[in-house]
């Protein structure tokens, strides 16, 4: 049985900044691939989560987690992601709804990987345009190079999204593979999310972090057992024409103090893990898909402070 900690509100307000694009000409887009080989799988290099933190210089997992694969721990050592997500031009002109693709850049422009929704069959298809935003749907994520190296699942919701992280080549159907996962809280007019890390020795979830963000927020601290921000979810404003009338969107997820102090949040000695980063990541996701989508009842244009 899980004993949830108690969590403070937090009420912060705060300025955001666009991420600035490099000069350099962004290099071609690796051809990812949709269809995840179980050979290539097994045969991609992993890392405990001990040794990835001390390879990388971020904080050891406080549970007993599932060895990561390398391109993971490469991807998620950058303490500040910038997540664009793609105008999907039918969606604007047509209200179709396509799979959703997301760009991850570093603050200064350099692109470090990508996500993509599996958009394979011709149930997921309809599925989208019946369902929108309760479907059911699994977004791969890929280093630049279009190394797979995380896979996240959300099943179909009616209220509540729940939101797993699994290694690559993973379905979800059992908890082999599984890193954590981010449950959405329902209330009236909060934002609320649990943020939790599977605990392989113990086979259950322990809960690291939560979501309590205030009616109409942008910005989205994460908080833990002791109150304190050791992470956040910002989301920027990119201008009210492409807000209005586009699905696209900017998100900032920072993992470590000194990135939460660059925008006023009172920065945790404690950072996250990497495993932590990796459900803060899929939350962010989530995110967009329940409060930023233009077909969400509860998306909005304003900002909250």
């Amino acid at each position: 049985m899980l004993l949830r900690p108690r969590f403070q509100p937090l009420r912060l307000g705060l300025r955001y900044y666009t991420p600035v694009r490099s000069r350099v000409p962004t290099p071609p887009r690796p051809q990812l691939r949709k269809r995840v080989n179980q050979a290539d799988v097994d045969n991609q290099p992993v890392i405990s989560g001990a040794s990835a933190a001390r390879q990388l210089g971020t904080p050891v997992s406080p549970v007993p987690t599932t060895p990561i694969p390398q391109a993971l721990a490469n991807l998620l050592s950058e303490p500040t992601l910038v997540i664009e997500r793609q105008l999907e031009m039918m969606n604007v002109f047509l209200g179709y709804e396509q799979a959703n693709r997301y760009t991850i850049y570093n603050p200064s422009g350099q692109v470090l990987g990508y996500m993509e929704e599996d958009d394979l069959s011709f149930f997921k298809m309809i599925s989208r345009q019946f369902y929108r935003l309760h479907r059911p749907f699994t977004v791969n994520v890929y280093d630049a190079s279009g190394q797979h190296a995380m896979t996240i699942r959300r099943p179909f919701s009616f209220i509540n999204s729940h939101i797993r992280c699994l290694l690559p080549g993973y379905d979800g159907n059992s908890t082999e593979g599984l890193i954590g996962e981010s449950r959405q809280e329902w209330h009236l007019w909060r934002r609320r999310y649990n943020l939790y890390l599977f605990n392989r020795q113990q086979a259950e979830m322990e809960q690291f972090g939560r979501v309590d963000a205030p009616f109409l927020s942008f910005a989205f601290p994460i908080q833990s057992q002791d109150g304190g921000i050791v992470g956040a979810v910002d989301r920027n404003w990119v201008g009210l024409a492409r807000e209005m009338f586009t699905d696209t969107g900017v998100y900032v997820l920072r993992t470590d103090a000194a990135s939460l102090n660059e925008v006023g949040y009172p920065g945790s000695s404690s950072p996250l893990s990497l495993e932590q980063r990796a459900v803060s990541l899929a939350t962010a996701v989530s995110i967009d898909f329940d409060y930023f989508s233009r077909h969400s009842n509860r998306s909005n244009v304003a900002y909250y402070e």
